[in-house]
């Protein structure tokens, strides 16, 4: 009987347990540009730093359509300088797009500013370039979304079906554990 009870515990534990979980570092980066929020919508401002230019260089940030939103592959994303002048090469609509600002790099190479997304960018994925005096310093990938009609936005995941089959499981089990316990006293 304990041996029947511990193993249903054991199940039902296992069975709330067997959640994937999905972790993401906060702030996103890549290479050496970070975004304060890598989903944003129309209209929204964010803060874009990095590193890597020239001591007073100007540091332009641009925002253009991702190529993998347009069905030609997957997002464009490149860490450091190297792999983001490759990639900007190779994928032209990361060289093109919408000027969001401008800033001055600092004396150690190092910028930060706040952009605002336009609003008549769609949704979808897209890629922002910092890049300095003709050189792509980084690129990261950034969705837009539809603007929010109020409330609260939906984080993390669906808990509800796996609630339901751990309590089913939980209630069969219970049922088994009575049926045994009647037979045993049936046939005793």
């Amino acid at each position: 009987m304990r041996k029947l009870v511990s193993a249903l515990a054991i199940a039902a534990v296992l069975a709330l347990l067997a959640t994937p979980v999905h972790a993401q570092p906060y702030p996103p980066t890549s290479g050496g540009l970070t975004v304060s929020e890598s989903t944003v919508s129309p209209g929204g401002t964010i803060v874009v730093s990095g590193e890597g230019a020239e001591p007073g260089a100007t540091v332009t940030i641009t925002l253009s359509r991702s190529s993998s939103s347009l069905g030609t592959g997957n997002p464009v994303v490149a860490a450091g300088p190297a792999l983001a002048r490759l990639v900007a090469a190779t994928h032209p609509l990361a060289q093109g797009g919408v000027t969001l600002g401008r800033t001055t790099a600092a004396a150690d190479g190092s910028f930060r500013t706040t952009v605002t997304i336009p609003l008549s960018t769609e949704p979808g994925i897209y890629t922002l370039t910092a890049s300095s005096g003709g050189e792509v310093l980084s690129v990261v990938t950034l969705r837009v979304v539809a603007a929010s009609t109020g409330g609260l936005p939906f984080t993390g995941a669906d808990v509800g079906p796996g609630l339901v089959v751990g309590a089913a499981l939980i209630v069969v089990g219970g049922l088994l554990l009575v049926a045994v316990r009647r037979r045993r006293r049936s046939t005793a």
